[in-house]
C-alpha cells in the first residue's frame, strides 16, 4: 500500500495518548462494517487443521470479571469469544498478559489470541509472548506452525487454541485487497493504516512531562546496585563468580560487571561474562533492561542455550551472544535480586 498521510494520522495524536485505543475503535468499526473484511481476517487467521467459526461482530474494551480488558473481541454466530485481539504500537507487554488472555478463551473448541503490533516490533514482541506463555505458572507447550512474512503463529499442544502476531501493514494489506478500491471502506482502511504507518515509521517520541521526573534516574541507579549486588554482594561473597582482573566498565549503552564462574571445586572457568544494563538492546530487542553478555570463550554450546533461551540475540562481537534478564514487576528489590540470582 502506498504512503499516504492520513486525517487520523493527523489528528489522533493530537487529541489523544491512548493511540492504541482508537487504532482498535477504528479497527472494529471496519470489521463490523464490511463482511468482506471479516471474510479477509478468517482467512488470516486460518491455517492447516486449524479454522474458527465465523466472526461476526467485534466488540472492544470488554472487561472480564478480574478486569483484565483486552482490546478486541470478535464473537462468533452464538455469542462464543472465539477471538481476543491485543493492540500494541510501542507500550510494552505487561507481565502475564498474554498467558491472562489466552485463559479467556473458551475451554471448548477453537479460540485464537492474536497481537497486532509494528512490522519492526514483531521479533521482539513475539519473544516475550513466548516467554510468557511458556514460563508463567501455568506454562503450556507451544508448537510452531507455518505462517506468512509479518506474522508469527503456534498452537498450544493439546488443544484447539492458537496465538498469532501480525503486522499492522500485513493485516491491512489483507483487509484492503478484499474491498473495491473506490468503496468507502477502502478510504477507512487507508486511513486507518495511515495512523499504523505513523506510528511505526516515527523515530522519535515526543518527550512527556511525566518522563522528565526523577523516576527513570532513580531506577538507573537502582539498577546499577543491582548489579553490583549480583556480583559482589552474592555471587563474590558466595564463591561462585571472581572478578579478579576485571572491574566495573560504564558503557555507552550502560553501566556492568565483568565477571567469571568458579565451579564446584572453587576453579575459575574460563571465559568473560558481563552483567550489565544495555540500552540498544532494550530499545530493539527485548522488555527488560538488563542482560547478560557471554563472551565467544565461555563454555557453552549456544544450539542448546537458545533452545532454553528463545530471544537470545547475536552480539556485534563474532561470537558472543546476550541474553535478556527479565525482572519480577511489582515486588521488594530483595524479591528481585533473588529472582535474578536465580
Amino acid at each position: 500500500m502506498a504512503r499516504e498521510t492520513a486525517l487520523l494520522a493527523y489528528l489522533v495524536p493530537k487529541l489523544t495518548s491512548r493511540v492504541e485505543d482508537a487504532a482498535t475503535d477504528a479497527l472494529a468499526f471496519i470489521l463490523n462494517k464490511s463482511a468482506d473484511c471479516r471474510d479477509a481476517l478468517d482467512r488470516l487467521l486460518h491455517a492447516e487443521d486449524f479454522d474458527l467459526p465465523p466472526l461476526i461482530s467485534f466488540r472492544t474494551q470488554v472487561t472480564y470479571e478480574d478486569q483484565s480488558r483486552p482490546d478486541m473481541v470478535g464473537y462468533d454466530q452464538d455469542g462464543g469469544a472465539r477471538l481476543l485481539v491485543e493492540s500494541k504500537f510501542w507500550a510494552s507487554l505487561q507481565e502475564e498478559q498474554a498467558s491472562g488472555y489466552f485463559g479467556k478463551l473458551p475451554e471448548s473448541g477453537p479460540g485464537a489470541l492474536l497481537f497486532i503490533a509494528p512490522s519492526t516490533r514483531t521479533e521482539t514482541l513475539w519473544a516475550e509472548i513466548r516467554r510468557q506463555m511458556e514460563s508463567g505458572k501455568d506454562g503450556v507447550h507451544l508448537e510452531p506452525v507455518e505462517s506468512p512474512e509479518q506474522m508469527r503463529r503456534v498452537r498450544i499442544a493439546g488443544s484447539e487454541k492458537q496465538i498469532l502476531l501480525a503486522s499492522w501493514a500485513l493485516l491491512l494489506d489483507r483487509l484492503t485487497v478484499a474491498v473495491p478500491t473506490d468503496s468507502q471502506i477502502a478510504s477507512d482502511i487507508r486511513q486507518l493504516y495511515g495512523l499504523a504507518q505513523r506510528e511505526d515509521d516515527e523515530a522519535f517520541r515526543p518527550v512527556l512531562a511525566d518522563a522528565l521526573g526523577p523516576s527513570l534516574a532513580r531506577m538507573l541507579r537502582w539498577l546499577n546496585r543491582l548489579i553490583d549486588d549480583v556480583v559482589d554482594g552474592h555471587g563474590v561473597t558466595d564463591g561462585w563468580m571472581s572478578t579478579s582482573g576485571l572491574r566495573a566498565v560504564p558503557q555507552r549503552e550502560g553501566y556492568g560487571r565483568y565477571f567469571r564462574f568458579r565451579d564446584v571445586h572453587g576453579d575459575v572457568v574460563a571465559g568473560n561474562l558481563f552483567l550489565c544494563v544495555n540500552l540498544e538492546q532494550w530499545a530493539t530487542s527485548a522488555d527488560t533492561p538488563l542482560w547478560l553478555w557471554v563472551g565467544e570463550t565461555v563454555p557453552v554450546e549456544i544450539g542448546r542455550l537458545r533452545g532454553r533461551v528463545p530471544s537470545l540475540v547475536q552480539s556485534r562481537r563474532p561470537g558472543t551472544y546476550d541474553i535478556p534478564i527479565y525482572l519480577k514487576p511489582g515486588v521488594e528489590y530483595e524479591r528481585v535480586l533473588e529472582d535474578v540470582i536465580c
